[in-house]
This record gives structure tokens, C-alpha cells and sequence, in this order.
């Protein structure tokens, strides 16, 4: 499969012999799966049905599912009235508005209004049916979300592979500018050092001179910072254009990405140059770019 965002939106509308049905979802990034599914109460059985459909389908992202359903077939459905309930429910309205000297008297759609008086319902075999009828919809409005989902992953690709083509260019050029580097270092050491041995100690060997300029240009050697660039480079590459092999791929890229702000650091700390400076500064900018693009990856 290829990269899919986290960002989605689907609606089915459609009608059965047995009822009305609209199922609305849309999903935003999230760190984990976050289902939030927003049914009736009448209709909370299907809330199983809702929560494996999606998990099969969807890994990663807050996902909203509205459900709204409509029964059209009048020999299966249910009302049942609580008339205790009611009555309690008035007369404890009624010694309120006593209490608070309001005129208004308690209207019938008040009382209509507590989900404890009314409640509409279903018979064994409507249940049954709504579960048969409610699942194909369901996979229909998943796959709409997990296409809508694709179409925007497909513009991110473009997007991270330019910017991954950006971090190549930079690591290329730093390697061209770290022979530059290491030599800087070297003739700051030996003006340094020969200065400071000039002073202490005539007889100091240049054999011993070169062996102490050896130990201090290797600390300022970025070279494995470069290399190491150039793999994660391959490997974030190589994660999205075969990413099939992983349905969810961002917190992989995501890892990458801060090994690559590591490296940059890195050369950073160990750098003198302001040509090297200037592209740390490229790329560790391109880096945190890239970054915020994963975050909506799933």
C-alpha cells in the first residue's frame, strides 16, 4: 500500500428494506488509533461492529464515525414509555417551578425530552438485521476514507522525497567542504602549538608535533556524521517507496528523521567553517520540515 496520510473524510448515505443509513467519518493525526464513535443509544450493539472494522482498517489517526440511522420497516421497531418515571420527573419539575415562581407551565415536549421516559427500541430480529446490513456499509465508508486518505499520502510522498533529495544535496556538499575542514584545524593546531612549544620546550620533536595534531584532527573528523547521513537518507527512501511492506511507516520515518538532526548536530558541534555552518543550518531546517510533514503520516 502506498504512504497514506492521517488526514480523511468519507460519507455513505443509503437506504436498505430495513432502514435509513448515514455514516460519516473523518480522521486527523494522532499519535495512536484514537476511534471515537458517535451512535445512538438504540443502536450502541453496533458499536463492536464499528470499533473492528476501523482497527482492521485504519492503524494510526483520531478517527470520528457518525452514525445515523433511520428505521423504515415499522414492524421492527420498539417504543416503550417508563410512565413512573415520567411522573417522578414531573412532579419534581413541578415543585421547582413552584419553588422558583415561574408561571410557565411544564409542556409535554419537556417531558418527552429525558431519554429515561421515551426510549425506542428494537426487536431480537431487528437487531440482527441492522448488524447484516450496517457491516458492508461500513467497509464501503473505510474504504472511501482509506482512498481519501491515500490521494493526500500521495501528495505528501512528493513532498518528503523532495526534501529528502534536499538533505542529499546538503550531506554532498558538506563532504566536499570536510577536506577543507580538517585542514583548517590542522594549521590553527600546528600556528597554536609551535607557538606554544617555541616558548617551553626547544627540543619538542616534529614527529611528536604530528603525532599530537593526528589526535585533535580525528576529534574534528566528521566523516561517520556524513556516512551515517547518506544511510539514513537511503533508508527513509527506501521506507516510502516500499512502504507496503509496513502499514504504518511514520514513527519509522519519524525515528530516522531525528537520527538525522542528530548527525547535523553533531557536525555542528565539531564545525569552524561558515560554509559548513551555513548548510548544518540548511539541513537541520529541512530536517525539522520533513518532521512536521510525518507527523500527519500514518
Amino acid at each position: 500500500m502506498p504512504l497514506q496520510s492521517m488526514t480523511g473524510y468519507s460519507r455513505v448515505v443509503t437506504s436498505t428494506e430495513t432502514a435509513q443509513y448515514q455514516i460519516e467519518m473523518r480522521s486527523v493525526n494522532s499519535k495512536n488509533l484514537n476511534l471515537i464513535s458517535k451512535v445512538s443509544r438504540a443502536y450502541s450493539f453496533l458499536e463492536p461492529i464499528m470499533n473492528q472494522e476501523i482497527t482492521e482498517g485504519i492503524k494510526r489517526g483520531k478517527v470520528e464515525c457518525t452514525v445515523r440511522i433511520k428505521i423504515v420497516s415499522g414492524d421492527l421497531s420498539t417504543v416503550r414509555i417508563n410512565e413512573k418515571t415520567a411522573m417522578d420527573y414531573y412532579y419534581s419539575l413541578e415543585e421547582l417551578r413552584r419553588t422558583l415562581n415561574i408561571a410557565e407551565s411544564i409542556s409535554f415536549e419537556t417531558m418527552l425530552s429525558n431519554p429515561d421516559i421515551v426510549s425506542f427500541g428494537l426487536a431480537e430480529e431487528g437487531e440482527e438485521l441492522l448488524k447484516k446490513d450496517f457491516s458492508p456499509i461500513l467497509k464501503e465508508v473505510i474504504s472511501d476514507m482509506i482512498e481519501s486518505r491515500l490521494v493526500e499520502g500521495k501528495k505528501l510522498e512528493g513532498v518528503l522525497l523532495e526534501s529528502l533529495h534536499e538533505i542529499k544535496n546538503i550531506r554532498d556538499t558538506i563532504k566536499e567542504e570536510a577536506g577543507n575542514l580538517k585542514l583548517y584545524y590542522r594549521e590553527r593546531l600546528r600556528e597554536n602549538l609551535n607557538e606554544f612549544l617555541g616558548e617551553i620546550d626547544k627540543n619538542y620533536s616534529e614527529e611528536r608535533l604530528e603525532f599530537e595534531l593526528a589526535l585533535l584532527a580525528e576529534k574534528a573528523d566528521i566523516k561517520e556524521e556524513i556516512d551515517r547521513i547518506e544511510s539514513h537518507y537511503n533508508e527513509m527512501v527506501k521506507i516510502i517507496n516500499g512502504c507496503g511492506e509496513n502499514d504504518s511507516v511514520g514513527a519509522k520515518l519519524l525515528f530516522f528523521c531525528q537520527e538525522l538532526g542528530r548527525e547535523f548536530n553533531t557536525i555542528g558541534s565539531k564545525n569552524k567553517l561558515s560554509t559548513i555552518s551555513n548548510l548544518v543550518i540548511d539541513g537541520k531546517s529541512t530536517v525539522n520540515s520533513i518532521k512536521e510533514q510525518l507527523y500527519n503520516i500514518q
